[in-house]
């Protein structure tokens, strides 16, 4: 063969021989399924081959791995949809992933308890717990907004996790 089509065939003979294992390696561990790497990989160079203006292609070997990559991520994807095809509607009689209505409650009343915790300290403390934990802002920002030292910032910040802590560590109200 001669011209641009043979150059390029004899390119992908190249790329063939040089990195058809590695290539079935790779989607092998994508797939997690050696059995059908090599077909993968077969059809990652057969893409390649199939490319209309190859020769312009400035990294053939880098293109051959991204295709078989693309390829195994297809094959990973069919498979999932075929295995939920398989498997049916689900079972409605298994429980629910989540958490149960016990637990649903329990952390609304916990959330409750330190919302409390929160609203009860004064209002200076509050200010500062809420920029801190909250908007994320540094000492130094509370402090400017506030009007304050980032050691008095510290100070409030101390006062209210010790304040919020003996809160909730007192029995909730039943």
């Amino acid at each position: 063969m001669t011209g641009p089509v043979g150059t390029w065939a004899r390119k992908i003979a190249e790329l063939f021989d040089t990195h058809r294992l590695r290539v079935e390696r790779a989607i092998a561990r994508r797939t997690g399924d050696p059995q059908t790497a090599g077909d993968l990989a077969q059809d990652a160079f057969l893409r390649l081959a199939r490319l209309p203006d190859g020769e312009a292609v400035q990294n053939p070997a880098g293109l051959l791995f991204v295709v078989a990559d693309r390829i195994a991520l297809d094959h990973c994807r069919a498979a999932t949809r075929q295995r939920l095809r398989e498997a049916g509607p689900p079972d409605e009689t298994l429980p629910a992933a989540g958490p149960g209505a016990d637990a649903v409650i329990e952390r609304s009343q916990t959330f409750a308890r330190l919302r409390g915790a929160i609203d009860a300290l004064p209002p200076k403390t509050r200010d500062v717990f809420l920029l801190y934990h909250v908007e994320g802002l540094r000492y130094r920002a509370i402090g400017e907004r506030l009007g304050i030292s980032p050691r008095t910032v510290e100070y409030h910040l101390r006062t209210a996790l010790e304040q919020c802590r003996a809160h909730m560590m007192r029995r909730p109200p039943r």
